[in-house]
């Protein structure tokens, strides 16, 4: 493999063997030779907190190259579970943008190797719309059942001998998810290591960007007549999972906007929320939101769903034991913020 499809996507078998073959320890990359490596591994990482999208750096292939191991491991030290979905959703969304403009062969290697598809040509036109490829229907569910848009549902695909056509668009959209999914798990493993001087700035670096954004990103800005530490872990998923940049299911997103209309979030700050998803649609975003509060439509002000309906959509997440208590995300609210309150020292008069 050359360098630089090696360095264009680096999660690849291949790409990581071109690593590998270089022997490189955690020592040598102090040698003022790496500096640009380790630079541009923190910039990976900085712009995955900050924009939640890495740009494409191909003018310096080996440095490239190499700076995603090691951003991938400054990611794993750092050991916080919202930056490990936050970066692997961005280098992911990185390699959706270059494979919508890569040959089609190169593409479907990728998916062949990588992900063990059984991908063909297409070219067949319907309404239009050309057809570059055919997935088969197995691999197709597998690696889209994430996915919660209509127009991803079996149903509404055109399936031909068992095989779904789709766009490279398309296509490049599903490679991203299993790519995700490829370097979260990179990212989640457990490891300790005493990194040289020169590493540690840069993870001190990273550390404190993704301090100085983590109120933002987080939802830790929460007016001050919402308990933001009072939400239930459902909430909590759904929430983390939206500002991560993930697309959220339908369920989700009602869960959340109906629990906080009915905490008392401003509209306002609520459509706000939804502007790190990539399909954010100020319009229809105010026009959802307006009509769970009640302030459209029929008038009718919703409230969350029961935690019996959150568990059959999977929603229900990291029980505590005040789950263990409680039958609706409300009763948790009401129960750990009064918790909450008796656990804060009174002020004195």
């Amino acid at each position: 493999m050359l360098e630089r499809e090696a360095a264009k996507y680096p999660f690849l078998t291949e790409a990581a063997k071109l690593v590998d073959a270089l022997n490189l320890q955690l020592d040598d990359l102090t040698d003022p030779t790496y500096k640009k490596v380790l630079d541009r591994a923190t910039e990976r990482v900085v712009q995955a907190i900050e924009d939640g999208t890495i740009d494409e750096r191909l003018d310096d292939v080996l440095t490239e190259l190499l700076s995603f191991p090691v951003a991938v491991m400054f990611v794993t030290i750092k050991d916080e579970p919202f930056l490990s979905r936050r970066y692997a959703l961005a280098e992911a969304v990185r390699v959706y943008f270059l494979l919508q403009g890569e040959e089609r062969d190169k593409l479907a290697q990728i998916a062949r190797d990588s992900f063990g598809w059984d991908l063909k040509d297409s070219g067949e036109r319907y309404d239009g719309v050309l057809h570059d490829f055919r997935l088969h229907f197995n691999d197709y569910l597998r690696s889209s059942s994430s996915f919660h848009e209509d127009k991803w549902k079996l149903v509404n695909r055109i399936v031909k001998n068992g095989y779904v056509l789709l766009t490279q668009r398309e296509v490049a959209r599903l490679i991203q998810g299993e790519v995700e999914t490829l370097i979260k798990e990179q990212v989640s493993k457990t490891v300790k290591i005493n990194l040289p001087e020169p590493l540690q700035r840069c993870l001190e670096r990273i550390s404190k960007v993704f301090d100085e954004n983590r109120q933002r990103l987080g939802g830790e800005d929460l007016p001050s007549e919402v308990t933001n530490e009072a939400f239930p872990p459902c909430i909590r998923y759904c929430m983390e999972g939206l500002l991560a940049g993930r697309r959220a299911s339908h369920m989700e997103r009602f869960a959340l906007t109906s629990f906080l209309v009915t905490i008392g979030m401003p509209l306002n700050n609520l459509v706000d929320l939804y502007t790190s998803v990539t399909d954010f649609d100020p319009a229809m975003t105010q026009y959802q939101v307006e009509h769970i509060a009640g302030v459209r439509g029929n008038r009718t002000k919703y409230t969350p769903p029961l935690c019996d309906t959150l568990r059959t959509h999977g929603i229900c997440r990291n029980k505590d034991d005040i789950c263990e208590r409680v039958k609706h995300p409300l009763s948790y609210y009401r129960i750990k913020a009064k918790r909450l309150a008796y656990q804060r020292p009174q002020k004195q008069p």
